[in-house]
């Protein structure tokens, strides 16, 4: 069973709405038609936050905070090393010849855009997420909302960002052996950036400032919008793309798969950033009233009104859909136009369902406003 979609429709920023960047942690019960909490959890809810330790004297606090920030750079040095401990300094191995493009399954993947069917990484992942998911749910979401400049984090706080740190760290270890795995190029792309924007958070960490949530940001809208595909596989609603197609031919140079770090897919904060992050707002703004459906309903228990609603995304949709299209070929990074071209195809899947509609096609919006919000971050991480 997979965890719930990490951030669910809750807000990423206070005072954002739901459809905005996604967030960890808990955000009350989550939405319906999602999967329910891990057993154990008490009433079936999440586990509520836990209460900050008691503040220790002058002293010991400084010396909590000291070796804090030891421990945070030390995680960092070991994320550093892990991600470049590959013979040739690119991916970590479990051989000497893993990680070079040959032994890349989805290096000869270089044509159009598809939405993902199938995936042989997809079982491992979900236990991946599942796992920093629970981490993750200890009270992150609203810390590192509130995070100042690293020098003024309180012992609680820190202790609670080592934890997500450390787990971070983890899984983009073993993502790194499924990037090798999977056959399709944009996947493999995903769990590239998953890897990157978690080492670029780890390290930000000894001089972190409030920007820098971002990187979180973009690290978790890559994680969530594999989960978001590996749920459309499992639940069935990817077979809509039986009426969708692949997207149109790469524009810019497919990027080859080459053996080394992954490195941030943005790295300026250019035009199609801009365009990009106004349009998102746009978009949210637009979408306020879809956000209250109910996800897990289907569209033969539609009220007139909740079909009106339905009728108006869809239609925003369909031209966000254009728009994601129209930027992919105008922009010359091959990683965030295959990104906008998968989110096109998955909005206009979510779109096709129309009156047919079933709980399990939420995960297809899911997907593309996941990723639509991985690239947000990305540009504004970039700024």
């Amino acid at each position: 069973m997979s965890m719930p979609p990490q951030g669910g429709w809750q807000p990423d920023r206070p005072g954002e709405p739901p459809y905005g960047r996604p967030s960890f942690g808990p955000q009350g019960p989550p939405p319906p038609g999602f999967a329910p909490p891990p057993p154990g959890f008490p009433g079936g809810q999440w586990p509520p936050q836990q209460p900050p330790p008691p503040k220790g004297g002058g002293s010991l606090k400084w010396l909590l905070i000291a070796v804090a920030v030891l421990l945070v750079i030390c995680i960092g040095v070991g994320l550093t090393l892990w991600v470049t401990r590959d013979n040739d300094g690119g991916r970590p191995s479990a051989s000497p010849t893993e990680g070079a493009p040959s032994d890349v399954a989805s290096a000869a993947d270089t044509g159009p855009i598809a939405i993902i069917t199938e995936d042989p990484t997809c079982e491992e992942y979900t236990e991946i997420n599942n796992t920093l998911s629970r981490v993750e749910a200890n009270g992150w979401s609203d810390v590192r909302e509130q995070l100042g400049p690293a020098a003024e984090w309180t012992p609680a706080q820190r202790q609670i960002v080592q934890e997500v740190v450390t787990a971070m760290g983890s899984a983009a270890e073993q993502a790194a052996q499924l990037a090798d795995q999977t056959p399709h190029r944009v996947v493999r792309e995903l769990y590239e950036q998953f890897i990157a924007y978690a080492k670029a958070y780890t390290d930000a960490l000894p001089a972190y400032a409030p920007v820098d949530n971002n990187l979180a940001s973009a690290n978790v809208s890559a994680g969530s919008a594999l989960l978001g595909i590996c749920q459309a596989v499992s639940g069935g609603s990817s077979r809509r793309s039986i009426v969708v197609g692949p997207g149109p031919k790469p524009a810019a140079r497919v990027q080859t798969p080459s053996g080394e770090v992954p490195e941030r897919f943005v790295q300026t904060f250019d035009e199609t950033c801009r365009e990009w992050v106004d349009r998102e707002a746009g978009f949210v703004a637009a979408m306020k009233a879809w956000e209250q459906l109910d996800p897990s309903s289907p569209a033969s228990q539609w009220t007139p009104e909740q079909r009106a609603v339905q009728d108006g995304a869809y239609a925003l949709m369909e031209t966000l859909a254009d728009q994601m299209d129209a930027a992919a070929a105008s922009s010359d990074n091959p990683v965030l136009s295959d990104f906008s071209v998968l989110a096109g195809r998955y909005l206009r899947a979510y779109v096709s369902a129309g009156d047919a509609y079933t709980g399990a096609d939420s995960w297809l919006a899911y997907t593309a406003l996941r990723l639509n919000s991985l690239v947000g971050s990305a540009c504004d991480a970039a700024s």
